[in-house]
């Protein structure tokens, strides 16, 4: 019984912090990958510092390019196309 009272608690105590827990959006290793094309944090493709929601011309025309190539997931070996001012 203490046994099962034990097991339950620690479900109870992970859901709890799973519920305060935040997604998180950014994805670093991409940090480490743009840092060929001058980047210095996630401000590179993002409007903040930890990445997420909202993204600068950069960030726009990467997810623009993901679109049109199709794609999974973006590929931070594009930025080798990018063109500040949209020309390409």
């Amino acid at each position: 019984m203490k046994r099962l009272r034990i097991t339950f608690a620690l479900m109870f105590a992970g859901a709890i912090g799973a519920l305060f827990t935040t997604p998180s959006l950014a994805y670093p290793p991409f940090v480490e990958q743009a840092k060929k094309f001058g980047a210095k944090d996630c401000r590179f493709c993002h409007l903040k510092a930890e990445g997420g929601e909202g993204h600068n011309a950069r960030g726009k025309w990467l997810i623009k390019e993901k679109t049109r190539r199709n794609a999974d997931a973006v590929d931070p070996e594009w930025l080798v196309d990018y063109k500040p001012g949209g020309k390409k």
